[in-house]
């Protein structure tokens, strides 16, 4: 069994809130997420590994949405965003941390 395990995960307009097993709440933005996004191709920008990139501006990050959140097993989610992003799998662990600001 995970260690972090989810009991409520809500959509809200910027935010997604996460009810976990041992009482604590979390509300992680859509744009941290975005910005976070585990999946190869974002973590090879993160850490970058690319050098062409170039970094959205903030009126990207004013319009994404939440499409929608598929749950991947029993240890993550798949975050699906408005601008067709669908590779990022977020395990409940990687939402923890987050949400406690420890990433």
């Amino acid at each position: 069994m995970q260690k972090f395990q989810p009991t409520r995960i809500e959509r809200g307009d910027n935010s997604l809130t996460i009810q976990w097993k041992d009482l604590h709440q979390g509300e992680l933005s859509y744009r941290l997420l975005r910005e976070k996004c585990p999946c190869a191709h974002c973590d090879a920008v993160h850490l970058r590994k690319d050098p062409f990139h170039i970094l959205p501006p903030d009126d990207f990050f004013e319009n994404l949405r939440l499409v929608d959140i598929q749950r991947v097993g029993r240890y993550a989610v798949r975050l699906i965003w408005s601008d067709g992003h669908r590779t990022g799998i977020y395990t409940f662990e990687f939402l923890r941390e987050l949400s406690e600001g420890v990433s």
